[in-house]
């Protein structure tokens, strides 16, 4: 198996990332602007759901394909990798056929009590048709990953947002001016498309990998073994993800509701909610790309270290990790806030995100470290300590958010999410240090960074108006302004040294780097 380093691997996963954030957000627009507030609110009502499926089938089967398929390979036994995922696969789909099969012939009831609009029946039953095949590529994709291959995965997830984007562009027009539902149903119809594409690439690659493969096959007589060793690691954290991912639906489902009880008609609370999470928050989580990446990345090359007992590797390997995403988190956190209301009305002009975007803005800087925590305590074989914090700070953001936001309306929403995610991350912190012994500078990590944060404010805030004393043409002006914000923030960043000149290179290709080969 050709070993790749975690730089590498980190790089290809970021890149992937930043294309799949840019095709994906040109879609969110697309769709934002042309189903309107109201049925993309309908739309993230049945997201969450089929988001809740998807999770709960694959993500654990997708773990444990990837550790065997790794362990296989280093054993020069690569006809095993094949034969797990093909049986992964096969359990993932029969599992899934059962549940969606239970669900479309009780869909009625269901979706009335889980939704609380028979609007999305439609897209509902073709979405629990293709769930157990979408699933079922889980296993697919976790071979690749076992094999630190990070290009088939990649390249199907570019085909996903790319197809899905054009399926939309060319069937928007048979579509529009048939309400809301039939909107939604494109929405629903365009992201499955996508996944369906996602499904095809991978699994074709698999069929070229097994094809090429010189490995000899070998007829299974470890079959009900090789089941028994899958659902041994698969259904923990499954039911990891069911709890988490029902809270998080959970969530989903509530807010429309209790904006209800904050004075808003049906339709406002629709609104306001498919403002929130289909537009404010996708502009806040687009930087998320590179914790995702770093996540993703920072398993195996922990996992390594640990057990080489290189701990001092590991050590630097979590605090650059962990200042990375920091000083990006506070970077984006201070564009986002300064430039709340010319980013909303560049990119969704008409429908008043800007106030909504700025109170989101300050959530994300807590996200992001979340991202990157996951991925050092999954390295640090923490799993357990995973669940416990997030279903803590998950508890607490769900109990936040129904008490207070009948009286604060959206704004109950960010604090909820802001309370909730302190929490996870200082409990995520505590355990980090606690395994590791890692020392942390107050002054470098806290004190620097936010006072840093604060300046570059002030600064980007006095800086953005300079487009509109040249009267510069609207969007122009809001384009140039945001444009000189960002820029004068990540100058300010240099000019502090929150920002370093290596810590680019080191990023970039250069030869200092903390993460080294397994």
């Amino acid at each position: 198996m050709a070993k790749r380093s975690l730089k590498y691997n980190a790089a290809v996963l970021s890149v992937t990332g930043f294309l799949v954030k840019v095709i994906g957000f040109f879609y969110r627009i697309f769709i934002a602007n042309s189903i309107g507030s109201e049925g993309l609110g309908l739309y993230q009502l049945v997201t969450p759901i089929y988001s809740l499926l998807i999770l709960v089938l694959a993500a654990g089967v997708q773990t444990a394909v990837s550790r065997f398929v790794a362990e296989d390979a280093s054993r020069n036994k690569e006809y095993r990798g094949f034969r797990i995922t093909n049986l992964a696969a096969a359990i993932v789909l029969i599992a899934g056929v059962l549940i969606c099969s239970v669900l479309l012939f009780n869909l009625d009831s269901w979706v009335l009590s889980l939704t609380g609009d028979a609007r999305t029946r439609r897209s509902l039953i073709i979405t629990l048709i293709l769930v157990p095949p979408i699933a079922a590529a889980c296993a697919y994709k976790g071979y690749f990953y076992g094999r630190e291959e990070m290009m088939p995965n990649s390249v199907s997830q570019v085909m996903e947002q790319v197809s899905k984007l054009v399926f939309v562009i060319l069937l928007h027009g048979s579509f529009k001016g048939k309400g809301v539902e039939s909107m939604c149903l494109l929405a629903v119809m365009a992201m499955l498309f996508g996944e369906c594409v996602n499904v095809l690439t991978v699994f074709i690659a698999f069929l070229f990998r097994r094809a090429k493969s010189k490995s000899t096959y070998m007829h299974n007589t470890r079959r009900w073994s090789d089941i028994k060793k899958i659902c041994k690691v698969a259904v923990p954290i499954s039911v990891n993800r069911l709890i988490l991912s029902a809270i998080g639906t959970a969530e989903s489902l509530i807010l429309p509701r209790r904006l209800l009880l904050y004075g808003y008609s049906f339709q406002q609370s629709l609104s306001e909610f498919g403002k929130l999470s289909g537009m404010a928050a996708p502009l806040v989580f687009f930087p998320s790309m590179l914790p995702g990446a770093l996540a993703t990345a920072l398993v195996p090359a922990i996992a390594g270290s640990i057990a080489a007992k290189r701990y001092s590797v590991a050590n630097r390997q979590i605090s650059q990790s962990i200042k990375l995403t920091l000083t990006m988190g506070l970077v984006f956190t201070v564009f986002f806030a300064c430039c709340s209301h010319e980013i909303a009305e560049l990119i969704y002009p008409g429908h008043g995100v800007g106030e909504i975007l700025y109170l989101l803005s300050f959530t994300g800087i807590f996200l992001y470290l979340q991202q990157t925590m996951l991925g050092i305590l999954n390295g640090l074989a923490r799993e357990t300590s995973i669940l416990i914090n997030t279903l803590a700070g998950s508890v607490i953001r769900l109990t936040l958010i129904w008490f207070l936001m009948p009286i604060w309306g959206i704004k109950a929403y960010v604090y909820s999410v802001i309370a909730g995610s302190i929490l996870v991350v200082v409990l995520n912190f505590r355990e980090i240090i606690k395994i590791t012994g890692m020392s942390i500078d107050i002054g470098e990590w806290l004190v620097k960074p936010l006072a840093t944060a604060l300046i570059a404010s002030i600064v980007a805030i006095v800086a953005k108006k300079i487009p509109y004393y040249l009267n510069l043409p609207g969007k122009m002006a809001l384009m140039s302004s945001a444009g000189i914000s960002i820029l004068v923030i990540v100058l300010v960043f240099f000019m502090t040294g929150i920002i370093k000149r290596e810590d680019i290179e080191r990023w970039a290709g250069g030869r200092k780097i903390g993460f080294k080969k397994r």
